[in-house]
């Protein structure tokens, strides 16, 4: 692994590269190095080793929101909730990797964007800003087990809505002149910006875009379902998870290809790249047939669901804005609900054995049943993809609709 990190003072900036070394011979060897860029001691960026992208650098404001006690919480996240308890113990990847892959993603996609299109509007540095936070933001409202949670609290909890309390409680205590700029310049501009990339809803904004529309197709796109949430989360659990082959996971250029529409309300894809979306849907597909929705992972969402509410109900209604939100991560809600007799199943799957269907009075029995669309439900229709070049590269394809039905009975022993 590689990565380039900046050395600058106030007349010059000059890239410094720093070799394939172990992350802290790395922080060290660019120490060094930075001592020799003016003959004073420059404070080097914050260095990430990251099992997806590598070693990602991190500029001083966003190490400042990494560092907030809010963004902290996230280590204790998983990212797949229990599957690493029912299913897979290697899937214990978290919303902190995960929100910065996004962030590293979006920077991708940004780069790309520039490479590929010929589109004369210059995105303005609050908007880049703007778009890279939404990034790294856009998970920050999760409760405990991720999207398990969801299920506990039903549709009284949306982790993107309680994400944006997040957001303002963070922009609050920054310090650095950047944040500041995004949180108090024109209105608030940027965070205004951030909380709406962050829901996909540009009506919230309180000034017009002025040809940069596209922005929301990068981070929560529900125009066409392709961004980099996604795009770094099928990768990142698949490392774990390891369902799919390196051909299975073959669509970066769907994203490293993707250029600017004409207009700048669109990221437009290209007729070469179209089979590759599909493939995308299908990877998703294969990760929650495979591990996200393997039944025993929803019997023990089931059985998570009835301790939580008999137990401790009032764990249903913390919020970013409740002074127990910081406490509300995974083995914290395990040891509040230990006292219940079925949390020992939560900690041993090994007692979980599948057995013939039961009348659901059983406490100790437990059946799951569900049906998940196919892949080729799951993408959008053709007319949701703009796209560009030569359209006679465009591969057709077959699209799985057929959906998969999901069920087993579990006898607790």
């Amino acid at each position: 692994m590689s990565a380039t990190l900046v050395c600058a003072n106030s007349q010059n900036q000059q890239s410094t590269q720093v070799p394939a070394l172990p992350i802290q011979q790395q922080q060290l060897l660019l120490r060094q190095q930075l001592l020799g860029c003016d003959g004073a001691a420059t404070v080097p960026n914050m260095l990430i080793e990251d099992e997806v992208h590598g070693v990602i650098e991190i500029p001083s404001h966003i190490e400042e929101i990494l560092n907030h006690e809010i963004f902290q919480r996230l280590k204790r996240v998983k990212q797949t909730g229990l599957l690493s308890l029912a299913v897979n113990p290697a899937s214990t990847q978290t919303r902190y990797e995960h929100c910065i892959g996004t962030y590293k993603s979006a920077q991708d996609l940004l780069t790309a964007l520039k490479r590929n299109s010929n589109y004369e509007r210059e995105l303005p540095e609050w908007c880049r800003q703007s778009v890279e936070i939404a990034a790294l933001l856009h998970d920050v409202g999760h409760g405990p087990f991720s999207h398990y949670w969801e299920q506990v609290c039903g549709k009284s909890f949306d982790h993107e809505q309680n994400g944006l309390v997040c957001v303002d409680k963070i922009f609050a205590d920054m310090k650095s002149e950047i944040l500041r700029s995004l949180r108090d310049d024109n209105n608030g501009r940027g965070v205004q910006l951030i909380k709406a990339l962050i829901l996909d809803k540009s009506e919230l904004l309180t000034y017009p875009m002025m040809g940069h529309g596209y922005l929301f197709d990068i981070i929560h796109n529900s125009r066409s379902g392709l961004d980099v949430d996604k795009w770094d989360y099928l990768r990142r659990d698949n490392k774990r998870l390891k369902l799919l082959s390196d051909e299975d996971m073959q669509f970066d250029d769907v994203f490293l290809k993707a250029r600017i529409a004409p207009d700048g309300q669109r990221i437009e894809y290209r007729y070469d790249d179209f089979h590759l979306i599909y493939k995308l849907y299908m990877a998703r597909w294969r990760l929650h047939i495979g591990a996200y929705q393997q039944p025993k992972a929803l019997a023990f969402d089931y059985i998570l669901c009835k301790i939580v509410r008999r137990c401790k109900p009032h764990l249903l209604d913390v919020r970013a804005d409740s002074k127990e939100w910081l406490d509300l991560y995974d083995d914290h809600v395990l040891q509040l609900i230990d006292c219940d007799p079925l949390t020992v199943y939560l900690r041993s799957p090994e007692r979980w054995i599948e057995s013939a269907p039961c009348d659901g009075n059983n406490e100790e029995c437990v059946c799951v049943l569900r049906k998940k669309t196919a892949p080729g439900v799951d993408m959008h229709s053709d007319e949701s993809y703009p796209l560009y070049g030569d359209p006679s590269k465009k591969r057709s394809f077959d699209r799985l609709t057929t959906p998969t039905t999901i069920s087993a009975c579990y006898t607790l022993q």
